[in-house]
């Protein structure tokens, strides 16, 4: 209960990023965000069809506890590979872009290794 007279104080001041407001690490941050908009576009789409659980069930190949899971947002129980696996059996289409932070502190991948990393995801996504 606020007494009267005093004046509104913020308990926390945020930087913009829940995830880095939740003390997260940097990857653990990263990994938070491109779940969780993997699965906002997901809900977005199971919305636009009208889906029920039970077609779910059968269009994303997942046991029903899955798509509950889904639904219900925890994202802590699906990996980004999992997640985009879902998009995909929904139609949706994923797009990854890598930026530099600017700190200069990494090195530019090799053009092999590039094409190696890039095989992996794509097979990942097919999956």
């Amino acid at each position: 209960m606020r007494k009267e007279g005093m004046a509104s104080k913020a308990s926390h001041i945020t930087t913009g990023n829940v995830f880095d407001d939740l003390g997260l690490d940097p990857g653990e941050a990263l990994e938070a965000k491109i779940k969780s908009d993997i699965l906002r576009a997901i809900l977005n789409r199971i919305e636009q069809s009208g889906y029920t659980q039970s077609d779910l069930v059968d269009h994303l190949k997942v046991h029903q506890p899955d798509v509950s899971n889904l639904l219900n947002g925890k994202i802590s129980r699906f990996s980004v590979t999992k997640l985009i696996q879902l998009a995909a059996r929904l139609d949706l289409h994923a797009q990854v872009k890598i930026t530099s932070t600017g700190t200069g502190r990494h090195r530019k991948m090799s053009p092999e290794r590039e094409k190696h990393v890039r095989r992996g995801v794509e097979a990942a996504i097919r999956a």
